[in-house]
């Protein structure tokens, strides 16, 4: 989880206990843990950005805030409170496992001398037609990153691991036949890449490895791998081409998806 999540998480834990343990229900100071929950909530909305494995957290964090105003000069009792109590329990669990399950994850942090820039290029090779497509005016276009030893500040903002991961997670699920809300943790993930770092000078040249993805993959989908080699002094150039990997993205804003391999066999 982002830190502001795993305080949201711990911010509603210590509320469910307030509300919960009498004992702690007795120090003043625990009885403004749902305001502080709720509050936390909020900010991590706006400042993280939200995402639907968070939902149910929010949701625990609007419902243990109304439950404590009634319970502010003191903790109720009975049947109906002890029920409140029990789901309220079953929603903390299932609040902290599901951003847990799917997280927000970081790379490992490249463990070269170099840091690590990226740039990404557009080309298209007026020479070659695309054999994928019936139009006969159509061209071959490539879209390629690549990762280099760079002299980047330490500190600077790093590149996101998918910048068009709405179209990329799309096209990704409808393939694999999986839901696409499954994967919308990954528009969040930052690499260890600095977008057009400066090139690192210490060698008159690097050497150059070429990744190609699989049919319906993506040209960053081996990062952590590309990273780390470009720590160690690689230069990775990954190639997607449309119509095989899962999703091409151009700048003009065109999204081309993936063929069936029923169609690219034949043109294969």
């Amino acid at each position: 989880m982002r830190r502001i999540e795993i305080l949201v998480s711990a911010a509603n834990l210590l509320a469910f206990l307030a509300l919960a343990a009498p004992r702690l229900h007795a120090l003043r100071w625990t009885g403004y843990a749902a305001l502080v929950a709720l509050l936390l909530a909020i900010a991590q909305a706006l400042v993280e950005g939200p995402r639907w494995q968070m939902a149910p957290a929010y949701a625990l964090s609007v419902l243990l805030f109304f439950a404590w105003l009634p319970r502010s000069a003191a903790p109720a009792a009975g049947p109906a409170a002890n029920a409140l109590l029990v789901g309220l329990a079953a929603g903390l669990a299932f609040a902290i496992a599901l951003p847990l399950v799917l997280p927000v994850f970081r790379f490992p942090h490249p463990s070269g001398p170099y840091q690590v820039g990226t740039l990404t290029y557009h080309w298209v090779d007026a020479d070659r037609p695309e054999i994928f497509t019936a139009d006969a005016n159509a061209r071959r276009e490539l879209m390629v990153q690549i990762w280099y030893p760079a002299k980047g500040d330490p500190a600077a903002p790093r590149a996101p691991y998918l910048p068009d991961a709405d179209a990329l997670t799309a096209a990704f699920a409808r393939v694999h036949r999986r839901p696409e809300f499954l994967f919308g943790n990954l528009k969040h993930i930052t690499s260890d890449a600095i977008p057009s770092a400066q090139a690192a000078d210490d060698e008159p040249s690097y050497p150059v490895l070429i990744f190609l993805e699989g049919l319906t993959g993506f040209r960053q989908m081996n990062t952590f791998q590309v990273e780390e080699l470009v720590s160690h002094g690689y230069v990775v150039a990954a190639i997607d081409q449309r119509y095989t990997a899962a999703s091409v993205v151009f700048p003009d804003g065109r999204r081309v998806a993936v063929l069936s391999i029923d169609q690219i066999q034949p043109a294969g």
